[in-house]
């Protein structure tokens, strides 16, 4: 069985899997960026030329710090910018939606539907992710500047919480598919902390890029380790899309900040792009570690489907 037939096999089987099982959450998401989508143009018809944000603080040349053609005197001044951000909004829900399933469902096969707490945070999250980049691209003020910021430091604290919770309980020797109500607190401590300290005790703008580059070489080493300790016990496929989105998601957003192949006439930036990758990237990485020894074997819908689309490419 070849590459491409394996390949070809996925791709129906995750086609009917989003179809079948994801359905009402897909047409919601469509309905709501599209309804997203229109209240931009709305606004910034209606309010052109009323000079919002002319009274709040931008910083020098903030209109030329992007590749998107921005204009000052628009309500929304970056409507691609802003309008990408809806998949921050979609993916939120999401989690919200799988903390909700395994409280009612009792699922606890690993660390993540054991502690629901992550799946609520990751939501709450892309939530405050999606509302400060929504509204720094839609005003560039300073204020919101700084909230984007923090936003991006609450993105990659939550990995780094995770594997570390996850890392205790393997040097511990203890199983992952148990609440732990006492480790969970200290880390959330531990972590609201240094999340405050990056986020508001620091000149961001200077070290942001350098300190997250850190703490993702720290996660990809814990999560390396972890995957040694334990293999097979998780989903790589969701792995390598997460690896490969957050690599684009990276090389978009330096195009975009050194005016690489930028033309602000453009409607797709680089940075618009970085916002959809890099939301593809947080989206396959709460798949894998929701992935952490679950059972396919035990998911009849997924067998289902999977029969299915082998049949159907094998002709």
């Amino acid at each position: 069985m070849g590459w491409r037939f394996r390949l070809r096999r996925y791709l129906v089987f995750l086609r009917h899997l989003f179809w079948e099982a994801y359905r009402e959450r897909i047409l919601l998401a469509v309905v709501n960026t599209i309804l997203f989508a229109t209240i931009i143009a709305l606004l910034n018809n209606i309010f052109s030329g009323h000079a919002v944000w002319q009274r709040y603080y931008t910083e020098a040349d903030i209109d030329r710090f992007f590749c998107e053609y921005t204009d000052m005197s628009k309500l929304i001044r970056q409507p691609f910018n802003t309008f990408t951000n809806f998949i921050y909004f979609v993916i939120a829900i999401y989690c919200f939606s799988k903390g909700m399933e395994d409280i009612k469902r009792k699922r606890s096969y690993n660390l993540i539907t054991a502690n629901r707490f992550y799946s609520f945070t990751l939501g709450a999250i892309l939530l405050y992710t999606f509302i400060g980049s929504t509204l720094f691209h839609a005003s560039l003020i300073d204020f919101f500047s700084k909230m984007d910021f923090s936003a991006v430091y609450s993105i990659t604290l939550f990995p780094a919480m995770y594997f570390t919770h996850r890392l205790i309980l393997t040097l511990q020797g203890k199983p992952t598919n148990t609440r732990r109500s006492k480790e969970r607190i200290i880390l959330i401590a531990i972590f609201s902390i240094l999340y405050v300290i990056l986020a508001f005790g620091l000149n961001m703008a200077n070290v942001v890029e350098p300190i997250v580059a850190g703490i993702i070489l720290l996660i990809i080493g814990t999560g390396i380790y972890l995957e040694r300790q334990h293999p097979g016990h998780t989903d790589k496929d969701y792995l390598i899309i997460c690896i490969v989105s957050i690599l684009l998601a990276g090389v978009l957003f330096e195009m975009d900040i050194r005016k690489i192949l930028c033309n602000d006439r453009m409607r797709i930036s680089p940075h618009s792009l970085w916002h959809i990758f890099n939301g593809l990237s947080i989206f396959f990485f709460y798949l894998y570690i929701r992935s952490e020894t679950y059972d396919k074997s035990q998911d009849e819908l997924r067998q289902r489907l999977m029969e299915k689309a082998h049949k159907k490419v094998a002709g």
